[in-house]
């Protein structure tokens, strides 16, 4: 209640030393003066502003605001003349009224150190244009004179002298404003998860007509075959029946009947080496015995194609484990031949590497996006070189083909989310940035070198020890 009261009391002294100075310089009378006005902010639709700033035990403002007409009748200029020569006087009137505001502030301050200690004050500046300071008490007095409508701001703000409390203070926004950054950093890695479980959708989507397609293909001679072996299992059992009835005949006959020729003759008087090729049996048992060859080894490439896409869109496997790098690039390249119509475009040099810490499903989400990329860049008689090599430290992939190239200022945009050189429709543009995302959260690194017309290389460097954890107490401790 001090404080206010202090306020309004010093505005009112502001605007009577205003009021008594205008006069005794240039002879402006006040007819009429409002009551203090109280605000929390200081606010003027006034065009011509000058201010004096003081700070000490507390911080504030004088202000003197008016039209700048108004200004130029207090000071004696006519109107007439100011219009004309508006750009000429305005430099007059600016030095007039800051000279006035110094006169004033020049008293009012010795009254407000009286209750505020140890106060100085900065030079005039001069505004023009309505202003607007939030969240700074202010007292204002307006003034009706024979020239016009003045202004009088008062504005006042405590310091924060309390070392103690400044610190409390201080440490209690920077809780809140870390629990926010926390909140934060959540929202990204939901998103970043999101956008890899996006981006590996799609990725599954490329890959499942390729699937469906390869995996048709066994299935059709299987079917087939199986439809051919329910029809040798008719002939055999056919076979059998009438070789049982051939014996009955000869055990109730007891003696063989041989026909003219020689031949072993059936009741019916057929003769049964006369069967056509369907119904030689020795013809069916061998043909039989390739029917279930071929349908055992397409049903074992189904196995092997579901195990290669269920491993690879595995979304549960979000913990670190020991890794073979080499066995992660043999599935990727499983899978992506799936999609392609000629395998032996993709040429695997693999290197011995050692065991490596990571999240298998990521790692194996950046081969595939890696080498489907070079696949895609290069023509039908290219080559992408796939290879693998590595020390006790790190492990690396290194893919290399002989596309098309990308230029210098592709090149430079390659990890940025959403950026392509894919035709529409063609890509997402999400790949690369989320590969670099994944080898970046384990610690490695994704270099790209490319040239229009010869080709790109990719390599892929990958710690052999998990950083993940160390990674995310790195995060955390950025935001203590």
């Amino acid at each position: 209640m001090n404080d206010i009261q202090h306020l309004s009391d010093h505005a009112r002294a502001f605007e009577e030393i205003s009021e008594r100075v205008l006069f005794d310089m240039f002879g402006v009378s006040t007819l009429q003066r409002s009551d203090v006005m109280e605000s929390s902010s200081l606010r003027t639709k006034k065009n011509f502003i000058v201010s004096i700033y003081y700070t000490g035990t507390v911080f504030g403002e004088y202000v003197i605001a008016m039209d700048e007409e108004t200004a130029a009748r207090v000071i004696g200029i006519d109107e007439t003349i100011f219009q004309q020569t508006q750009p000429e006087v305005r430099e007059m009137i600016c030095d007039a009224i800051s000279e006035t505001l110094n006169t004033i502030v020049g008293e009012a301050i010795v009254r407000l150190q009286e209750t505020y200690a140890k106060l100085t004050v900065t030079a005039p500046r001069v505004y023009f244009g309505e202003i607007r300071y939030p969240q700074f008490r202010t007292r204002s007095v307006t003034m009706e004179t024979q020239v016009g409508h003045v202004e009088c701001h008062f504005c006042l703000d405590l310091m924060r002298l309390d070392l103690a409390t400044s610190y409390d203070e201080a440490m209690a926004s920077l809780v809140e404003i870390n629990t926010k950054l926390k909140a934060a950093n959540r929202h990204l890695a939901e998103q970043q998860a999101q956008l890899v479980h996006s981006e590996k959708m799609a990725s599954i989507g490329v890959l499942a007509s390729g699937v469906a397609h390869e995996i048709n293909n066994p299935l059709f001679f299987v079917d087939t075959n199986l439809n051919a072996l329910c029809d040798y299992v008719h002939v055999i059992e056919s076979t059998i029946s009438d070789y049982e009835r051939l014996c009955a005949t000869l055990l109730d006959c007891n003696a063989p009947v041989i026909g003219s020729d020689g031949s072993v003759l059936n009741r019916l008087g057929g003769n049964a080496s006369s069967e056509t090729p369907q119904r030689d049996i020795r013809y069916v048992l061998n043909d039989t015995k390739m029917l279930v060859s071929e349908s055992r080894d397409g049903v074992i490439r189904i196995k092997d194609i579901v195990k290669s896409l269920k491993d690879f869109s595995n979304l549960d496997r979000g913990g670190i484990v020991d890794a073979d790098l080499n066995a992660i690039v043999i599935n990727a390249v499983k899978m992506l031949q799936t999609t392609l119509g000629d395998t032996d475009k993709i040429e695997l040099k693999l290197g011995e590497l050692s065991t490596m810490a990571c999240n298998v499903g990521e790692i194996a989400q950046v081969c595939s996006i890696v080498i489907l990329n070079a696949v895609q860049a290069t023509p039908d008689t290219g080559k992408v070189y796939v290879s693998t090599n590595g020390t006790d430290v790190d492990s690396c992939l290194v893919v290399d083909d002989n596309g098309a190239g990308i230029s210098k200022e592709d090149l430079d945009q390659i990890f940025d989310p959403f950026f392509t050189t894919k035709a529409e429709g063609e890509g997402t543009g999400l790949g690369l940035s989320i590969a670099y995302g994944i080898v970046r959260t384990h610690g490695g690194a994704i270099t790209v070198e490319s040239e229009l017309g010869v080709g790109t290389k990719v390599i892929v460097r990958l710690p052999n020890e998990s950083v993940q954890e160390e990674l995310d107490e790195a995060e955390c401790d950025a935001f203590i």
